[in-house]
């Protein structure tokens, strides 16, 4: 599939960059100088570009037969209506479902069902939640060693799920990836199982 965006990285000593979209929610596509079509001038940061877009070994998004573009070639990118009342957009629902997460915690524990120590080790699987997806985001980018998908995984299911869904969004890392998200998903269902089965008469572990 072809799309077009702008180099918004360059290592000249290196021989590659990053390419944003210009579909702003779409992740960055690493770009080597032996990508493009046919050689010309050194790219440079702000360049308009055509690519095709393909997941690489490493689970990047590589650009390939790349071409410059001139200002009339570009696609215009219609801005989003804004409200005319000047309200902000509604919450999605992962956002819905983090915050009733959050909040069933913290009722959960106020009513004795659920100890202080179950609260505070989900808080603590939460930050190190954002700081993997973090490492495995740089990883991706600079062609390092990733995190491996299974930890990621546990981690959510642990209670780190809210900010593993903050993390996908905001750090755009594995947003399309399948079957990563379905996983995802099934680690949510789990971990809010997990929670019912600590609050209910059936835990013997009493913690």
């Amino acid at each position: 599939m072809r799309d077009q965006g702008r180099l918004v990285e360059w290592f000249d000593d290196k021989g590659y960059g990053f390419i944003q979209p210009n579909d702003a929610s779409k992740d960055r596509v690493f770009l080597h100088i032996k990508d493009f079509a046919r050689q010309g001038p050194r790219p440079i940061v702000g360049c308009a570009l055509e690519y095709t877009v393909l997941l690489d070994g490493e689970g990047r998004f590589r650009a390939q037969q790349v071409m410059y573009l001139k200002a009339s070639q570009t696609q215009k990118i219609l801005a989003k209506p804004k409200n005319l009342n000047g309200q902000t957009q509604k919450l999605k629902p992962m956002q819905i479902a983090c915050v009733a997460y959050i909040l069933a915690l913290a009722v959960f524990t106020i009513a004795g069902l659920l100890s202080g120590m179950v609260l505070l080790f989900i808080s603590i699987m939460n930050a190190m939640t954002y700081w993997m997806y973090a490492q495995d985001k740089e990883a991706a980018l600079l062609g390092n060693r990733r995190v491996p998908e299974q930890t990621l995984h546990i981690l959510s299911f642990l209670g780190g799920w809210p900010t593993a869904w903050l993390a996908q969004e905001k750090l755009r890392h594995k947003t399309q990836k399948q079957p990563f998200r379905k996983i995802y998903f099934c680690t949510i269902g789990l971990n809010i199982l997990l929670i019912l089965w600590l609050i209910s008469p059936l835990n013997f572990l009493k913690f």
